[in-house]
């Protein structure tokens, strides 16, 4: 063994290696508090001030009108066939539509700068869920960070630009998975908006009685408020039509791609065949073997995940069924990606817990000798 100095390690290379990781933390840090300001001095003001149609927001303001007047909830009905998107389709199921008319008459401007504050505010909620599942707390340093790579992901100013629902979905799963306690409740809010949640949602049923209450007491309150909005029978009516007419369609994907359509991987083999001209498809609604197949990988690929996982954190487990049930739904719009965070989140948080955890094992072998 050569143990000659130009052989060892030099005293100075420890800390030359913890002045560069000082540094590039202070340059991230500096880029999370400039971003910081940017996002809320300058985006949330622009979009705050937007008197704009042009928005998914307004398929939401138009069928809570629809609602305090007594008129259908789905109005038009899509159209049969894959998905075509256009504004202003009202598409979720009815518990929304009757949350949103809860909210007094208003204009739509004014309704679209309330909704755009709390799009922005559960955008921070979010952060600070990654945080959180990244680095065991919510530090105020951590959540600026986490708020930059937010903004920086797929997705995210597209939902913020339009409006959509889907910063709230963002949040609520963030929230399921970083405080256990409201996992059952988070999963079941999200389920009543995105049926993709089931699968998490029924895998977390593993947990115990904790979020089979959480789950049933968010059924039941939503149910309530719609029962109580609409009325019983229409509630149920419109369920119905959900069921019925929505849903099919909302089954069968889009063929909208790019920045702005789906990323579904389970459609994506229906484009490579079409591509491949191995099937001649001529437009309408999809054939039931094409069908058949959106289904059962929309349903297969989230419980293969949460089986292979089985041994793993239910974080793990949760945060990548979920990943996985939005990635091969019929539909995976690009303000979905976001979700994707919470996975990446979750495995740095065990990945830093494993050098405390093998310290402590070994810590306790010591003892046990």
């Amino acid at each position: 063994m050569n143990d000659s100095p130009s052989h060892l390690p030099s005293p100075h290379s420890h800390t030359d290696s913890l002045f560069r990781f000082q540094t590039i933390r202070r340059v991230l840090l500096l880029l999370a508090i400039f971003h910081f300001f940017l996002l809320m001095c300058y985006s949330l003001p622009k979009r705050f001030l937007r008197t704009d149609r042009n928005r998914d927001v307004l398929a939401y303001y138009l069928v809570s009108e629809r609602v305090q007047k007594g008129e259908p909830v789905y109005w038009p009905l899509p159209e049969v066939g894959p998905h075509k998107p256009s504004t202003p389709f009202y598409l979720y199921p009815p518990v929304f539509s009757s949350i949103l008319a809860i909210m007094p008459p208003t204009s739509f401007v004014k309704f679209a700068q309330v909704w755009t504050v709390l799009l922005y505010a559960v955008f921070w909620i979010y952060a600070a869920c990654l945080t959180r599942l990244a680095v065991g707390q919510a530090t105020l340093s951590g959540i600026l960070v986490a708020g930059l790579v937010l903004t920086c992901f797929p997705g995210t100013h597209i939902a913020l630009s339009y409006g959509q629902l889907d910063p709230f979905l963002w949040a609520l799963f963030g929230l399921a998975l970083a405080v256990p306690a409201i996992r059952g409740a988070g999963l079941m809010a999200i389920a009543l908006v995105k049926p993709w949640a089931i699968w998490p949602l029924i895998w977390a049923f593993r947990e115990g009685k904790r979020v089979w209450i959480g789950a049933l007491l968010v059924a039941v309150g939503g149910a309530g408020v719609g029962m109580f909005v609409l009325g019983p029978t229409k509630f149920y009516t419109e369920c119905y039509i959900w069921i019925r007419d929505v849903l099919p369609s909302l089954g069968q994907g889009t063929w909208t791609a790019g920045s702005k359509g789906s990323w579904s991987l389970s459609f994506a083999v229906l484009r490579a065949l079409k591509a491949l001209q191995l099937w001649a498809y001529e437009g309408g609604v999809l054939p039931f073997w094409a069908r058949a197949w959106l289904t059962v990988s929309a349903s297969a690929a989230p419980l293969l995940v949460g089986w292979l996982l089985r041994r793993r954190s239910m974080a793990l487990q949760i945060s990548a069924m979920g990943c996985a049930a939005v990635l091969f739904a019929p539909t995976c719009w690009t303000s979905y990606l976001p979700l994707i965070l919470s996975l990446f989140a979750v495995l740095i948080g065990q990945a830093l817990a494993s050098p405390g955890k093998m310290l402590n094992e070994k810590g306790s072998a010591k003892e046990a000798r």
